[in-house]
């Protein structure tokens, strides 16, 4: 199964290379980190637009459908599982470990390799393809494209950190009240220690694999509608089999795609040329972001100008 590892990270860029294309600047490493504010302010302001109303009113809308059903979703997903002989285990195992704690876990059946297409792990492999084959073609595209995938997942994970922190929902496996207790604001290392009864909500792997797919689409537009239709198939099979291994809830996943397509859009714009007339707008902006503090999380101020 791990063959499966490497079979995700180059078929991506293989399948969407092509030829540079002119008006871009070509992004450092250094530019996933200092181009957080920007991407954060980017992300914001249209989340909380006029624009995004009715998009709230969609992630809001069925949230509360399939909260109201998580239970029954829940259950009926591990029956398939039974009956399709995946079983309702997280059968991943550690390839790589440090000081006794697995850093990459990798498939071993049909399951785990389900579960795998959310892994950070192999959305950061998949923007690693696009840097190396990209430095040594020599194509900036692919390079900006491999650093805007590693910025997007980088920043949108700050957030959604953030969020599981403060919802402190608890996954279908350890449960302690019909869809989950939500233990709201749970301490560090209340958080580090016990993590599944506090990350539910929102999804990680579900929001990972939609900033991916969102990227990649703006990125080849060429191939959008493949790559709508082949996120739709990845997020399905992903979404089927952390309920079925008792990882998520279903009312978990519409606040993580609708993160990850935000975070996908914002971070795409970190490679596009600047206009006169968006350089004569930008202005001085104070953000705050999460960060964590002993005992729990806090705020770090920062200034965009």
């Amino acid at each position: 199964m791990k063959k499966f590892f490497f079979l995700f990270l180059f078929i991506p860029h293989f399948v969407l290379a092509q030829t540079d294309v002119g008006g871009e600047k070509r992004l450092t490493f250094l530019d996933v980190f200092t181009k957080i504010p920007d991407t954060s302010v980017s992300a914001l302001e249209s989340s909380f637009s006029k624009e995004a109303l009715p998009g709230w009113g969609i992630v809001l809308g069925t949230t509360a459908i399939t909260y109201y059903y998580d239970e029954n979703l829940y259950r009926y997903s591990q029956k398939i599982g039974r009956d399709w002989g995946i079983g309702n285990e997280d059968n991943t195992k550690p390839a790589v470990q440090a000081f006794g704690h697995p850093l990459l876990r990798v498939p071993t059946d049909i399951g785990s390799t389900l579960y795998f297409l959310g892994d950070g792990w192999l959305h950061m492999g998949i923007a690693g393809t696009f840097l190396g084959t990209g430095y040594a073609k020599d194509q900036t595209y692919e390079v900006n494209t491999g650093y805007i995938l590693m910025h997007g997942l980088f920043v949108s994970t700050i957030f959604n950190q953030a969020l599981k922190r403060s919802f402190g929902r608890e996954s279908p496996e350890v449960k302690t009240a019909e869809r989950g207790a939500w233990n709201m604001f749970p301490s560090f290392e209340d958080y580090n220690t016990k993590t599944a009864s506090f990350d539910g909500m929102p999804s990680g792997h579900v929001m990972a694999s939609t900033v991916t797919f969102t990227v990649l689409s703006e990125r080849y537009p060429k191939y959008k509608v493949p790559l709508y239709w082949t996120g739709g198939i990845w997020l399905t099979a992903l979404s089927f089999q952390m309920m079925n291994n008792g990882v998520h809830w279903a009312s978990d996943y519409p606040l993580g795609i609708a993160m990850g397509w935000v975070f996908g859009q914002a971070a795409v714009k970190m490679a596009r040329p600047a206009t006169n007339e968006s350089l004569e707008k930008k202005q001085t902006t104070w953000m705050f972001l999460p960060k964590s503090v002993p005992g729990g999380m806090g705020l770090t101020a920062l200034k965009n100008f």
